[in-house]
């Protein structure tokens, strides 16, 4: 202490009197500081009272060059009263365009600039703070009076036209920076970054190293009144409806602001907590942890008086959270860990909001038309949420819930943004129709139509809950006069797709009214469960103008079947078309009413519907609705083009056949029985049971015919004939009988007219031989069906191993980052999995589909999505002989090092993870045989000698232990010197290796002579 104020007397006597230092003019009063001007300007601050502050009255407080502030009570000679707490600069005017710095004894004070008078302001330009734990600048007044006795400072109210400016500020070690007026204006650089470098186990202030953060900004705006002592609003006025806008770079360990206002973060602003190092501190005697967040509330709730407006760029490794009394937009980037949006107005994004953990967004309505991505999201809107013009929703679980729903949008112009009444769906026949909800509802071509009119949501457990639920593309073609469409007309295959909601494990709505699929695509991507609960369900194309077609509907509940037809005898031609909406799901599909006493109907009209798991109807009149004119079905794309996607530009829809109604897995609830599809291909086996069933299915509706009083020819020639055809698509082919059931119709007194109407009876053709294969052998073959499905899942294993991929995520929302990701490769399998034929060399042959996916862990669950070049939904093949494949084993493990511990004696052997199915590993050693399910196991050898062992993988097959072939054995010799803590067994998973010979596309394929393994890589084709 005596070193320190002698070093205090040289600054003070060490003056050298300057006609540029900084202009600070004292009053006459009793409590005025000294004020000296040289080489170094110094202020001495008053000495401060009982209560801790130091309080200074100025008339100008104008700093232009290095100030060094002292504390009164360190002066030479200077016996303290009180402790210095907090200093007071009272000024009329209060500009501060260079350094200040607090100089003290072993304490550091506290430090309010203050300009009480009403049109007051403060300046801060190229300032910097070094030695105040607490900065505070207010253009405000404050409860308690300003005076040499004031004991705090109670709350501060910002004056009517007060105004605080900053523009280039820093404070490195300051914990706690605040500004209060009614209008504050940011610019340049304003932070309290530091950088530091590691010693030991600490880190230390450098002019170089990692990031840190200090302090945190809080920002006061609009008629405010605010405790000093805990930052609490003690009151808030609504009556300023200007905005107040943050402009410039704010970098801090936390940033709030708080608002009676309208508050806009200006285009090319960044608001920014991220950090490698974040500093805590004291305020006094509280410790002081900085939240990391960034947050914005306005009070307001009067309309104009609350909005937030973001144009720029909020980054935050924790939180960014958002609370309005009236509306947020975003047109920028938030970037965050977690995040609260709660507004009691609309949320309009149409920027990007990208979460890494849990968003939750609270509000009367979400317009979302651009990226709103969490790995959870949970989106409460009290009256709608549309996901329009450009939206997209992407998370890992996402809960959505409100009253109006839509995904896409009704008409092709952007709607007003409010809840919406119900949409007129029309399910009925008609000779001259026009169907889908752009007649039903009396739209029509707008003059001006948006142009992006995309909406997306994908998740890998999503749930929707809603009275009304939407999905809506309003794409459609209309014929010209001079166009002829025969049976097809060219649509636009990327806005065929350009509105969907998709799910990879589960999806689950609950729609009070209606849900309603329009042109667009609803579907399950992987097995596990789709879910809806809804009174109406009505898959559908968006528009069709229809003229005299006939149209079939094939009706269904848990006791009948009916089919009924309508159709006319005039010119048929269509005159505008939709594509067909797509919904389907490769796992279990759920359906039923709301409640288990009320019933529900499902329409599938002229749009494709396909299952691949089980499926189950709880009280539903199922109705499938085609135009019948052609024999061809589904000209120029194919099943695969339709759910999975492809490159196409255009294509052909066959608007008479498009009508795509399978199951191909059981059914519960429908009258119709669908057996398991398995794929049998053995032609001549096949071909016989192919004859049967249709033998059969005639033969009982020609009886049935018979038995309602019809004749089966008469003289205007046969009553009841069928046809027959096999369609082909990629999951397996599928036979189609077409029965014409005729009747006579009286034309004029004597002449009778002859008229057919057909129904379309289908069925995989692989289901007709289901039951020869079930449990018996599958022609072809020495396996059952279910062997077959065993071996195809350890065969395709062996390709598979550990490995690395580039996967994206986005910082900057214009170009993705790319970061690296170690998993393993592994497989899924649709449940039509295989097909079986005769080659041209007469051998049995294999083909068998697959998705070639890349897993976080090691038991292969949870598969990494974005990841470069690749798509984990896109289904390969492969074909191999029968004879090669039908005694595929596990292969065998490679083996790494014997890993030894001379100390303790711990022996570790490990190995290569083999991924076929349930695999376990025997070890076979010199110290002794064990099993393992991981990667590694330990034994324990107290002694010199050589160590041997060998290893080899096992799984699963019909219901017996399947083992491949042992290693070859790895030896070593060891010493054992003592004095450890002993060893003994265990074992488990360990991390992998950054690649072990598995890779894609883009990635260099790691060889065995570069990697020490020999592992077949995990790129499958």
């Amino acid at each position: 202490m005596k070193l320190l104020k002698s070093v205090l007397l040289f600054l003070i006597l060490s003056q050298s009197w300057n006609s540029s230092a900084s202009t600070i003019t004292l009053t006459n009063a009793k409590t005025s500081p000294n004020y000296l001007s040289g080489d170094v300007d110094k202020f001495i601050v008053t000495e401060p009272n009982s209560h801790g502050i130091s309080y200074n009255r100025l008339k100008n407080f104008n700093i232009t060059r290095p100030l060094l502030m002292l504390d009164h009570n360190s002066l030479p000679g200077i016996t303290p009263k009180n402790q210095l707490k907090t200093v007071v600069i009272h000024a009329d005017t209060i500009s501060l365009n260079s350094a200040l710095s607090f100089v003290s004894g072993d304490i550091s004070a506290n430090i309010i600039f203050i300009v009480s008078s009403a049109n007051g302001s403060i300046s801060c330009t190229s300032c910097s703070f070094n030695g105040y734990p607490r900065i505070t600048l207010a253009a405000s007044t404050n409860s308690t009076g300003l005076s040499s006795s004031m004991s705090s400072v109670g709350n501060l109210t910002n004056t009517s036209g007060g105004q605080v400016s900053l523009n280039n500020l820093s404070a490195p070690d300051a914990v706690s920076i605040e500004t209060h007026a009614k209008t504050i204006s940011t610019a340049g650089n304003i932070h309290s970054v530091f950088r530091a470098q590691k010693q030991g186990t600490n880190h230390v202030v450098s002019d170089s190293g990692l990031i840190g953060v200090n302090g945190g900004f809080s920002f006061f705006t609009g008629p405010l009144t605010v405790n000093y002592n805990n930052h609490e609003v003690v009151d808030a006025d609504e009556t300023v409806s200007s905005v107040n806008s943050f402009s410039g770079n704010i970098h801090g360990a936390g940033i709030a602001i708080v608002s009676a206002r309208p508050v806009t973060i200006a285009k090319g602003t960044k608001l920014s907590t991220q950090s490698d190092l974040m500093a805590s501190g004291h305020v006094g005697d509280d410790f002081f942890v900085p939240t990391g967040n960034i947050d914005i509330v306005t009070t307001s709730k009067k309309s104009n008086h609350g909005k937030v407006i973001n144009a720029g760029t909020l980054l935050s490794d924790t939180g960014a959270n958002i609370l309005s009394g009236e509306h947020f937009e975003n047109a920028g980037m938030i970037a965050s860990h977690n995040s609260e949006i709660s507004i009691k107005g609309t949320l309009k994004n149409t920027g990007y909001i990208e979460v890494a953990g849990n968003l939750e967004v609270g509000s009367k309505i979400l317009d979302n038309r651009r990226a709103l991505n969490a790995t959870n999201l949970k989106v409460y809107a009290e009256d709608a949420i549309f996901n329009h013009l450009g939206g997209r929703i992407l998370g890992n679980v996402v809960t959505l819930d409100t009253s109006y729903f839509i995904n896409g949008s009704r008409q092709e112009v952007a709607p007003s943004i409010a809840k919406k009444s119900d949409l007129t769906i029309q399910s009925d026949l008609s000779d001259a129709a026009d169907y889908g909800i752009y007649n039903s509802n009396g739209y029509s071509t707008p003059s001006s139509a948006v142009s992006e009119l995309s909406a997306h949501i994908s998740a890998s457990e999503l749930s929707i809950n809603a009275a009304q639920v939407e999905n809506i593309n309003p794409y459609y073609r209309v014929r010209r006069s001079v166009e002829i469409w025969d049976d097809k007309v060219e649509l636009n295959y990327a806005k065929s797709r350009r509105v969907s909601i998709t799910a990879q494990n589960s999806i689950n709505i609950y729609a009070s009214k209606y849900l309603l699929n329009s042109s667009s695509i609803l579907g399950l991507d992987n097995p596990g469960t789709f879910t809806i609960n809804t009174p109406v369900m009505q898959n559908e194309r968006y528009r069709v103008d229809t003229k005299g077609y006939i149209f079939a509907r094939k009706e269904q509940n848990s006791t009948e079947e009916k089919h009924i037809t309508h159709g006319t005898e005039l010119e048929t031609h269509i005159d505008a078309l939709s594509p067909m909406a797509i919904l389907y799901s490769f796992g279990r599909f759920d359906y039923s009413p709301l409640t288990s006493t009320s019933s529900t109907v499902f329409n599938n009209l002229m749009s494709f519907m396909q299952i691949h798991g089980r499926s189950n109807f709880y009280n539903t009149n199922f109705a499938s609705i085609a135009i019948v004119a052609s024999s061809e079905t589904n000209a120029g794309t194919s099943v695969k083009c339709i759910v999975t996607g492809c490159g196409n530009e255009n294509y052909q829809d066959n608007y008479t056949q498009t009508t795509f109604t399978s199951f191909l897995d059981d059914v519960d609830g429908l009258s119709s029985e669908i057996l398991v599809e398995t794929q049998v291909k053995v032609e001549d086996f096949l071909q016989k049971s192919i004859d049967d069933y249709i033998a059969a299915y005639t033969k009982k509706e020609q009886d049935a015919f018979v038995n309602a009083g019809n004749l089966l020819t008469t003289k205007f020639g046969k009553m009841f004939f069928y046809n027959t055809r096999v369609d082909k698509y990629d999951h397996g082919d599928i036979l189609v009988i077409t029965i014409y059931k005729c009747r006579l119709v009286l034309d004029g007194e004597d002449f009778y007219d002859k008229r057919c109407f057909p129904s379309d009876h289908s069925a995989g053709v692989t289901n007709i031989a289901a039951e020869a294969a079930k449990d018996g052998i599958v022609p072809g073959t020495e396996q059952t069906d279910a062997q077959i499905k065993e071996m195809i899942a350890i065969y395709q294993g062996n390709f598979n191993g550990a490995g690395s991929v580039q996967q994206r995520f986005y910082h900057n929302p214009s170009e993705p980052d790319l970061r690296t990701v170690n998993g393993y490769w592994g497989n899924s399998f649709p449940n039509s999995r295989y097909d079986i034929a005769q080659n041209s060399s007469g051998n049995i042959e294999i083909t068998f589909r697959y998705y070639n996916r890349f897993f976080h862990d090691l038991a292969r669950t949870q598969f990494v999505t974005d990841v470069v070049s690749y798509n984990p939904n896109q289904l390969h093949s492969k074909t191999v002989l029968y004879s090669t494949f039908k005694n595929a084993k596990p292969k065998t493990p490679v083996i790494r090092d014997i890993g030894y511990n001379q100390n303790t004696g711990a022996v570790t052997f490990s190995w290569s993870p083999v991924l076929v199915p349930n695999t376990t590993y025997e070890i076979d050693s010199s110290l002794g045989s064990a099993t393992s399910t991981g990667l590694n196991r330990t034994f324990s050898k107290r002694s010199d000698g050589t160590i041997r062992y060998r290893v080899r993988a096992c799984t699963q097959y019909n219901g017996n232990k399947y083992c491949g072939s042992y290693s070859a054995n790895k030896t070593k010799t060891v010493d054992y010197v003592g004095g450890g803590n002993g060893g003994g067994g265990g074992g488990g998973p360990i991390e992998p290796p950054p690649c072990e010979g598995c890779s894609i596309h883009t990635l260099p394929i790691q060889s065995a002579a570069s990697s020490g393994s020999n592992e077949q890589g995990g790129n499958l084709k």
